[in-house]
Order: structure tokens, then C-alpha cells, then sequence
């Protein structure tokens, strides 16, 4: 489904990244703290990964710089094959901070979201509120473009791919009152440029429509940072809720979802970050391709190891990160999963 497409081009972004958020700040810091100062800031972050995937319906990634799918296909009743891909991986933000009225602008790929498996590209303001915490407004727009099947159910024919975006707006409130309660909420629109989901099989519009791939995705998590031991070790669970309100009755879902975050801190040179992420779907019609209603259960874990100042290049931070990301559904077809294997180097301003 076309939340699916966006989770799952996220988790190969995410992986460079996932948790270097604790670079940031003070040296074990999971949540972006405003500076003390004016000025600029921000990091970047160079390498490459290699991913292997198993998509029905995820054509390539980047408008087609990476491919990932099978054009043929002569089994809409089965889990995915796999492939894979060499990718490279460049992320970024860059930030400026008013230190007198505590307002601080942003724009590229936000530290905090490379720890909830999610890489959005946003644009924003954060406005510290004193005691209150840190109030923040962006607009999110798709950080990397999934290109998917125009009709993934045409058989023994080649099927024409299409992008597959997402624009839309987050809020949140951090720090709530001097605790670790963190509450954030995002909207998207997606939009698929072409969609003809059904047409191959030879469905009414009435059927077509059911499959429709558009809509909004709208996110709400909260959150709680558990600092223990000197915050050496940091706890941060999380709890998910999202409704996928799109355009077709049988891709329309909801469900719930538990995440935690693990950041320690072994010394000035060396930290690790662990993510594990569970969330379920159930899904609003039936399926007029099966005759049944889906649902779906979602598994996600990664681990990233931070290496300060490899081979004396004292401005740099080596980072390696190994994940998995799978989904796994009630009809075979929609069945995904993803691994990485990822080596960047990061760099802080």
C-alpha cells in the first residue's frame, strides 16, 4: 500500500543515520536542543549501503536511480522475490538559531526522526517556551521518492512505473514541562501521479475505487526519555498511532504501534543506538482482488555504532548501521521487507 512505500524508502534512508541524534547537544542526547548561541549549525553525512528488498509494488527509489522491483510478474497470490541494490547516502541539516528571542529555523533531514525508523525532508521553526518546552511547525515534504507500479496487478505483461509523494505538515511539543514527554503529530497527502490499480484485471470503476491508492496518512506518537546512569544509558519507548484515510475503502487502515529507542554512551569516542519498532493495521473493505479483508503486522530493528575520529580524522564520526524492516500481511502479495548494511562518515557544524 502506498504507506508502505514511503516506510519502506524511509528505513533505507534511516539506516545511515539511526540515532545520531545523541551527536548532537550534549554527548547523549536523544531529543535536538536549541543552542545557546546565534548562528548556524547542522551536520552531514556521506557513504554508501547495500539494501536487499522484497516488494510487489515498490517499482525503484529516487526517481528511478535505484531499481528494485520486477516489471513482469504471473502471480498476484504470492509473497514478494527479493533483490537488491547498491545505494549511496547523503543527509543532512542545516539550522540557524536566534539565541535572543530562543527561535531556531531548520531545514533537511531531522536528527529525531532517524530514531522512530521514519526520514522525512522538512522546512521549519522550533520556539523554546522556557519551562514549557519547545514548541516546533514544519512542513514535510518526501526526503526520497518511491516510484511504484501504475497497475501492480497487470500479469505477464511489463507493468509501467510511476512516482509515488508526499507533502504535508508536522507539529510538536517537546520537553513538556521539563520532563522527557515528547507528543508529535504529522499529516501527509500522498499522491500517486498515475493510478490504474485493477484496470489489467478488467474492474469496474466501482472496483477500481476501492483500490485507490491516494489519500492522507496522519501520524500522532508519544513519547517518554528515561535518562539512567549519568544518562550513559538512555530509554526512550514510544507509542504510535496512524490512520491511513486514502481514497480506496480496501487500502484505508489504522492501527497501533510500539517503538523504543536504546542509546549508550560507552565513552567520548565510542556510542551505540538500538531501535525495535511493532505496530499492527487492520484495513477498512474488502479486498475486491482476494475477496477478503487484509490486515497487517509491521517489524523493524536496527542497530548503529558511532566511531569518533576514525584513523585521526578528528572532525569525522564513522558510523555503521544494520537493519531490517518487515511487513508482513493477511494477503501474501503486499508481504515487504528490507535489510541494510550502510557505512557513512558524519561530520557536525
Amino acid at each position: 500500500m502506498t504507506t508502505h512505500f514511503h516506510s519502506i524508502a524511509g528505513l533505507a534512508r534511516v539506516s545511515v543515520l539511526g540515532g545520531c541524534a545523541l551527536l548532537f547537544g550534549t554527548p547523549a542526547q536523544a531529543v535536538t536542543i536549541i543552542p545557546d548561541k546565534s548562528g548556524f549549525s547542522g551536520y552531514v553525512n556521506v557513504g554508501a549501503g547495500g539494501i536487499e528488498f522484497e516488494s510487489n509494488l515498490l517499482a525503484g527509489l529516487a526517481s528511478g536511480i535505484v531499481d528494485v522491483g520486477d516489471a513482469y510478474t504471473d502471480d498476484i497470490d504470492s509473497s514478494p522475490d527479493s533483490d537488491s541494490a547498491v545505494i549511496p547516502m547523503l543527509n543532512f541539516e542545516l539550522s540557524y538559531t536566534f539565541a535572543e528571542t530562543r527561535t531556531q529555523l531548520y531545514l533537511g533531514n531531522l536528527l529525531e526522526d532517524f530514531l522512530t525508523f521514519d526520514l522525512s525532508a522538512l522546512a521549519g521553526v522550533r520556539q523554546d517556551i522556557g519551562g514549557a518546552g519547545i514548541l516546533g511547525a514544519a512542513l514535510v515534504n518526501t526526503s526520497l521518492s518511491a516510484d511504484v507500479w501504475e497497475d501492480p496487478y497487470q500479469l505477464n505483461e511489463k507493468r509501467k512505473d510511476t512516482e509515488s509523494s508526499s507533502l504535508g505538515y508536522r507539529i510538536s511539543w517537546d520537553r513538556i514541562f521539563n520532563t522527557g514527554l515528547t507528543l508529535q503529530y504529522t499529516s501527509k497527502s500522498v499522491e500517486i501521479d498515475t493510478e490504474r490499480s485493477g484496470e489489467a484485471l478488467g474492474f469496474s470503476k466501482q472496483q477500481r475505487d476501492l483500490l485507490d491508492r491516494n489519500g492522507d496518512l496522519h501520524n500522532l506518537q508519544v513519547s517518554y526519555e528515561f535518562h539512567l546512569a549519568s544518562s550513559r544509558h538512555i530509554l526512550t519507548p514510544r507509542l504510535h498511532y496512524r490512520d491511513a484515510d486514502l481514497d480506496g475503502g480496501a487500502m484505508a487502515n489504522d492501527g497501533y504501534g510500539y517503538s523504543l529507542n536504546y542509546i549508550y554512551t560507552h565513552n567520548q569516542r565510542w556510542r551505540w543506538v538500538f531501535n525495535g519498532l511493532y505496530q499492527n493495521f487492520d484495513y477498512g473493505r474488502i479486498n475486491p482482488v482476494y475477496g477478503s479483508r487484509d490486515s497487517a503486522e509491521r517489524y523493524g530493528i536496527s542497530t548503529t555504532a558511532f566511531y569518533t575520529a576514525p584513523f585521526g580524522w578528528k572532525p569525522w564520526t564513522l558510523n555503521v548501521t544494520a537493519a531490517y524492516f518487515e511487513e508482513e500481511h493477511k494477503l501474501d502479495f503486499y508481504d515487504s521487507s528490507v535489510a541494510a548494511v550502510t557505512v557513512a562518515l558524519l561530520r557536525r557544524f
